[in-house]
């Protein structure tokens, strides 16, 4: 975690010192459950929970200094114990002190977004620009107004590229995520029917996921998915939108683009795909399952070029990629059954999309198939379960 001092604190938050008694810092911490010696105790509060109601447990923790939003409270005293910090907001506190931590590092933020895909993609970048770079992400899919500051704030002085992956289920989330972030690359991977619930069509969601091009700065590099039609409209308008841009990019399976790649064949271990990238052909052979993932590979490798990696350099690095836990995750058991693990946050597109890929997938032996329900549907959930479940029987389970 980064370091800190109180007057630094002050600057980036604006907040007021109700005492000064340590003025250096080892970083930030929420969790009073945890050692917090020499951090600051940041009083963050959730759905159920108010961290200003744990002061006293954070300087038991070993807290040096105390960020809150509420004072004087229960705690008057700890004034003359420890250092305060009182703010009118601790969650925007946080977030204005993650960007101002970002201006100064002064490094590539590279913002993705997407209805399916989004860690996947961030996932594959990671793993192809560390070939050549070194590179900070957040770790598995913290990527709301909670979980970027901490991702901008925890990442090493010697980072030179931050991953920035970038959630939302409501209008103007990822407005604000790039207000924080301040992205030089950003990429929409794709948008389809992941939260539908809380916009009601997908032309909305579309709208929602645009942000991220319409709230970045004017000169920013940005990456459009040809193949899926909301992000091909908002390619279409971005030489009109976007004349400052230092690069618009592009990738598709099927249409001519700086990054195409396509299958070429496909086993319960891995892929193998050809194309281009920026006119330099290739093959690749790629430890993940699921025609899909040429997607996520597709966005991995825009982002590669985008950061001035050669051509050359993604196709050797390509092969590195591989998918994490509960993501199209091969499972060998004991007893000789092969498991496609893939349980992380279903909705209609990306169940689809595997359902397509176990059409096609030959075994030896019976091939089985079991589903969970879909969440985030809203009035959409009995449709979209109804047409999940012709998907299924038409998929060549036993």
């Amino acid at each position: 975690m980064r370091v800190c001092t109180l007057d630094e604190l002050k600057r980036a938050t604006g907040g007021t010192v109700i005492s000064r008694l340590q003025t250096q810092f080892s970083g930030i911490g929420t969790d009073t459950r945890r050692d917090l010696t020499g951090q600051v105790f940041w009083a963050l509060k959730g759905e159920s929970f108010d961290a200003n109601d744990f002061l006293d447990q954070a300087v038991n923790a070993g807290a040096a200094a105390l960020v809150v939003d509420v004072w004087p409270g229960r705690f008057q005293g700890l004034e003359k114990k420890i250092t305060i910090l009182k703010v009118k907001d601790t969650l925007r506190a946080l977030q204005d002190y993650a960007h101002h931590a970002r201006e100064e590092w002064g490094g590539l933020v590279i913002g993705l977004t997407g209805s399916n895909g989004k860690t996947t993609s961030k996932e594959f970048s990671q793993a192809i620009l560390e070939s050549a770079l070194p590179v900070h992400s957040n770790k598995g899919s913290f990527n709301n107004h909670f979980g970027l500051p901490f991702n901008l704030l925890q990442a090493p002085q010697d980072a030179m590229v931050i991953l920035a992956e970038m959630g939302m289920n409501h209008f103007g989330e990822i407005q604000r995520l790039c207000e924080i972030a301040d992205p030089d690359i950003v990429v929409c991977s794709m948008v389809g029917r992941a939260h539908i619930e809380h916009f009601g069509s997908i032309a909305e969601i579309a709208k929602a996921k645009e942000e991220i091009y319409r709230f970045s700065a004017p000169e920013a590099i940005r990456i459009y998915n040809l193949d899926n039609e909301w992000t091909h409209a908002m390619w279409e308008r971005s030489a009109k939108d976007y004349p400052k841009a230092r690069q618009i990019l592009t990738f598709s399976q099927k249409k001519k683009a700086d990054v195409k790649l396509k299958l070429v064949q496909m086993t319960m271990r891995d892929l193998t795909i050809e194309g281009s990238i920026q006119g330099v052909k290739g093959r690749a052979t790629i430890p993940v399952f699921g025609e899909h993932n040429i997607v996520n590979l597709c966005v991995a490798a825009s982002v590669a070029l985008a950061t001035g990696m050669t051509p050359d350099q993604i196709w050797s690095a390509l092969p590195l990629c591989k998918t994490n836990w509960g993501r199209n995750q091969f499972v060998q058991t004991r007893i000789g059954a092969e498991i496609l693990f893939d349980a992380y946050n279903a909705n209609p597109d990306s169940m689809k999309a595997l359902l397509d890929n176990a059409r096609i997938l030959k075994t030896r032996g019976k091939k089985i198939g079991v589903f969970g329900e879909m969440l985030e549907m809203g009035e959409h959930s009995r449709s979209g379960h109804r047409e999940l479940g012709e998907w299924v029987g038409r998929a060549g389970f036993d």
